[in-house]
């Protein structure tokens, strides 16, 4: 019977011995550096005024609104419409009576004062904005939402082709007069 435990014990100190000895090796070939400062570097978030600011800096450079206007004129509604079905319905609607869905009602938009939808909850960078959705507001927002007003609640990454966000905007321009009628 000793010669069994003198066998297990001998077993057992051999793992041990194994562990330890490929834990030493692993040290050797592999030495982590130790790090004095974080791995990645935390910048603050620009104050709002300056986000904006920054914005209106690239809508200047970028395009003007009567630019945006020219292109609209030779938009296509059916495409901006066809657009819209796809990938904006599923969360707003565009007719009237106004009927918010997951995000607000758009079937007034152009010129509506932004964050102002009576019965839905916008988000905080929505509520602080004391401006209308022009056509220039609507083209930086629906190109990239969450560089335009950080902290949005959509989550759509935007509309990357221009003439995708052309069409969009004419149709959104036809909506809005429709629907004023």
């Amino acid at each position: 019977m000793s010669a069994e435990i003198n066998k297990m014990l001998c077993a057992v100190l051999s793992a041990i011995l194994v562990w330890l000895l490929s834990s030493f090796i692993g040290e050797l070939l592999y030495h982590p550096k130790k790090v004095n400062k974080l791995a990645y570097e935390i910048i603050e978030d620009k104050p709002k005024e300056s986000i904006k600011s920054d914005n209106e800096n690239i809508v200047n450079e970028v395009i003007s609104t009567e630019e945006i206007e020219k292109l609209i004129i030779n938009a296509n509604l059916e495409k901006g419409e066809k657009f819209v079905t796809k990938n904006c319905s599923a969360c707003h609607s565009f007719t009237l009576p106004i009927k918010n869905k997951i995000g607000p009602s758009l079937a007034t938009i152009l010129d509506r004062e932004i964050g102002s939808m009576g019965g839905y909850k916008y988000s905080k960078s929505f509520q602080e904005l004391k401006e209308e959705w022009s056509y220039k507001n609507l083209y930086f927002f629906l190109e990239k939402p969450k560089i335009w007003a950080p902290g949005t609640k959509m989550s759509y990454r935007g509309i990357s082709k221009k003439e995708d966000l052309i069409n969009v905007l004419k149709y959104l321009s036809h909506t809005s007069k429709l629907n004023e009628s």
